[in-house]
């Protein structure tokens, strides 16, 4: 059987120690358009933030140039390839990476390489990365992992509590009608990702009925996994964290931060079971 190493993209998140089997395809972001951040240059996440609350931060997707690159090396190498990208209806990265791979296609006949989308983000991408992880560890095949992650990517949930909405506004991942939502006294709106999009899933009362909320859905329904999810207020991800049985925590990668602002904070659910 022929060996796949498993690729994902930069708005994609694994807990440890998945995120050192996962080869990370990077996006980038930056303040100014002479200094670009996300491969070699990078901030740390209080150097980040401390420029978000000054300026807007603006990002861009994967490098062809870069994604080539790296397939090649694999191919080269003799190992097919299996990636899982961020949703399609939030970044162009995946269709830089499908482009990739139907060129490469043509140049490495003897070479396998599956695209998949998760239509999800952060760690809800991340639980179909460590699914495909432990497939491969169980002796399954590029083309049977690749199938049952398609087959998963229904399984995935992400809900999430943003404090300020002017960020996903800005950055065009809600309307400004959504928006207008948070502008609200006191109102928390509960988001999630629905075909492959961000969408409001409940309004509340203030962070504590957000998050007791966000409990309820967590003790909805079967569970396979469940991760709290860490951006940059560590005493509202803490709060968070104590509604919810966790397996695992991630913090969430700085291009998705430029998107939802420090005061956020959710969970990743995968179902044991597709949702109906």
């Amino acid at each position: 059987m022929k060996e796949f190493i498993v690729f994902t993209d930069g708005d994609v998140d694994l807990p440890a120690p998945y995120d050192k089997e996962i080869v990370m395809l990077p996006q980038y972001y930056y303040f100014e358009e002479n200094m670009i951040y996300g491969e070699e240059q990078t901030l740390t996440r209080e150097e980040f933030f401390a420029q978000l609350s000054r300026r807007r931060a603006y990002t861009s997707g994967v490098n062809p140039d870069f994604v080539r690159r790296r397939f090649e090396e694999a191919l080269q190498s003799g190992k097919d390839i299996l990636c899982i990208t961020v949703s399609s209806g939030l970044s162009g990265s995946n269709n830089t990476i499908r482009m990739v791979a139907d060129e490469l296609k043509e140049l490495y006949p003897e070479g396998r390489i599956e695209v998949v989308d998760s239509l999800s983000a952060t760690l809800g991408s991340g639980f179909l990365c460590m699914d495909a992880l432990e497939m491969r560890r169980e002796g399954k095949t590029l083309e049977e992992t690749a199938s049952q992650i398609r087959k998963r990517v229904g399984r995935i949930d992400i809900f999430f509590v943003v404090d300020d909405f002017k960020y996903l506004v800005q950055g065009g991942r809600v309307s400004p009608s959504v928006g207008k939502i948070g502008d609200i006294l006191d109102i928390k709106v509960i988001l999630t990702m629905k075909n492959g999009r961000i969408e409001p899933y409940k309004k509340c009362r203030g962070i504590n009925a957000a998050l007791r909320n966000i409990r309820q859905i967590a003790e909805s329904g079967e569970k396979a996994r469940l991760g709290a999810i860490y951006v940059g207020n560590q005493a509202l991800f803490e709060q968070c964290r104590s509604q919810v049985d966790a397996d695992c925590e991630a913090s969430l990668n700085l291009i998705v931060s430029s998107h939802v602002g420090p005061n956020t904070t959710g969970i990743a659910i995968e179902w044991a079971a597709e949702k109906e």
